[in-house]
C-alpha cells in the first residue's frame, strides 16, 4: 500500500501572456517531494503542460542581480543569466556573483562570467558601462 499523497494545485503558466490557470495532480511521497505530475489542465496550448512538469520537478529561473565595477562612470552593473537555471542553485550563484569585480569599459551582452555553476549559461552584462 503507498503511502505517498495525491494534491491538486492551481498556478498561472507563465510561459505567455495567456497566463493560463493550470489545475495539477501531483503525487508527493512522505518526504514532500513530487512523485509524479499525474495531471494538468487548464493549459491552452502545449506549453503550460511542459511548465507544470518543470515548475515542479526543477523550477528554473533568470538570475538577475548586480555586480561591482572598477573604473566605470557607474558604480554596479546590472547582470542576469542568458538563459533560465535551476532555482535551487540561485543562492549558490549570488555567493559565487557577490565576489565579482569587472572592469570598465563593458557593453551589453557582453560575457561578466562563462558557464555559472557549470549550467551551460553565461552570465552577462545588462547594460553599457562607460569608462570613468
Amino acid at each position: 500500500m503507498s503511502t505517498n499523497a495525491i494534491e491538486m494545485l492551481q498556478f498561472n503558466c507563465t510561459t505567455c501572456p495567456s497566463e493560463c490557470l493550470l489545475t495539477v495532480e501531483v503525487e508527493r511521497s512522505p518526504d514532500g517531494a513530487v512523485v509524479e505530475v499525474r495531471s494538468v489542465t487548464g493549459n491552452s496550448c502545449p506549453r503550460g503542460n511542459k511548465f507544470a512538469h518543470q515548475e515542479l520537478t526543477c523550477p528554473m529561473r533568470v538570475l538577475t542581480t548586480t555586480v561591482v565595477v572598477s573604473g566605470g562612470d557607474e558604480a554596479l552593473l546590472p547582470v542576469r543569466t542568458a538563459e533560465a537555471i535551476p532555482l535551487a542553485l540561485h543562492a549558490q550563484a549570488m555567493s559565487l556573483i557577490r565576489g565579482l569585480v569587472v572592469d570598465a569599459p563593458i557593453r551589453m551582452s557582453d560575457v561578466v562570467l562563462p558557464n555559472l555553476l557549470d549550467t551551460g549559461t553565461d552570465l552577462i552584462a545588462s547594460m553599457d558601462i562607460g569608462p570613468a
